[in-house]
């Protein structure tokens, strides 16, 4: 078949004004690039006219996340397309984290999930506030929380730390987990990518895990077209297209590889799927998950 040309959900991507001002990231060495305005006219131009009918925005470790979602929803009310689902970010193992996610409630309608980055990588820096939240019973407490009110818990971890994800996920099969960038595969060595196979196989076996597939490019030096196929398949071949989705972690993955780019590797790769397994990766599979 032709690659795939319909309509498309992005499951990750961000947005942020005033980048340097609202997260202090973006004013680090090596993000210079990154610390302009981005918003939705740079994002349509990004998508090489690809036919985007909804996004989930995702929050990016701004310093006051209740004032970050208020802006994603009125992005949404502006831009309908954009932001129909609202992933925004809270401390998950705060006593208080009931009322945190009443008050973001009231401030994004249409919040779908959290993301508290967890992720650690051994000699690089992390977002993460602790290098041990997965294992924090407070931490679990908070997923439940996420469960009890049907929120998507969106997980940015390493593969070595996939272990103590799943454990948590058994104990909530009610949460909704969807893994970000594909698991975070570190492709420079064998060592590296066989972690992340062993990781993303157990993940596969628990019916509440999900994956967006997005990043692959920045985790492959020297990435391929051809290169990037093996994952691709193995991601489709472990988890379904029904618990797999597209996103272009715009502007991130931009710096790296264009959004439209990065699109066309994907949909190769996934070519010779039915027409409705490629609409699954590349539309359906977020509407369901994010409720959209």
């Amino acid at each position: 078949m032709p690659s795939y040309r319909g309509p498309v959900v992005d499951a990750h991507h961000h947005f942020w004004r005033r980048g340097r001002e609202t997260i202090a990231w973006l004013a680090g060495a090596g993000s210079e690039a990154l610390a302009d305005d981005y918003r939705p006219a740079d994002y349509r131009a990004a998508t090489g006219g690809l036919d985007v009918v909804a996004t989930v925005w995702i929050e990016a470790v701004a310093r006051d996340p209740l004032a970050e979602a208020r802006e994603a929803a009125e992005l949404h009310r502006s831009e309908p397309r954009m932001a129909k689902a609202i992933v925004a970010h809270a401390p998950l193992d705060t006593p208080d984290i009931a009322d945190r996610l009443d008050r973001l409630a009231d401030a994004a309608p249409q919040l779908a999930g959290i993301r508290d980055i967890v992720a650690v990588r051994p000699g690089h820096p992390s977002f993460a506030r602790a290098p041990d939240l997965l294992r924090r019973p407070a931490f679990a407490a908070g997923l439940a929380e996420l469960a009890r009110r049907g929120l998507v818990f969106d997980a940015m971890l390493e593969p070595w730390q996939m272990a103590d994800a799943l454990a948590l996920a058994r104990r909530l099969p009610d949460l909704q987990i969807v893994i970000e960038h594909a698991g975070s595969p570190d492709f420079a060595s064998e060592e590296g990518a066989q972690l992340w196979r062993d990781a993303m196989r157990a993940a596969a076996a628990l019916p509440n895990v999900a994956v967006k597939i997005s990043a692959l490019h920045c985790r492959m030096p020297g990435w391929t077209d051809a290169g990037l196929v093996e994952p691709i398949r193995d991601l489709v071949d472990w988890f379904g297209p029904t618990r797999l989705a597209f996103a272009s972690d715009f502007p991130v993955h931009d710096r790296t590889v264009p959004f439209a780019r990065a699109f066309d590797s994907f949909a190769e790769a996934v070519s010779d799927l039915s027409e409705q397994e490629q609409a699954a990766l590349f539309h359906d599979t977020t509407r369901r998950l994010y409720r959209i």
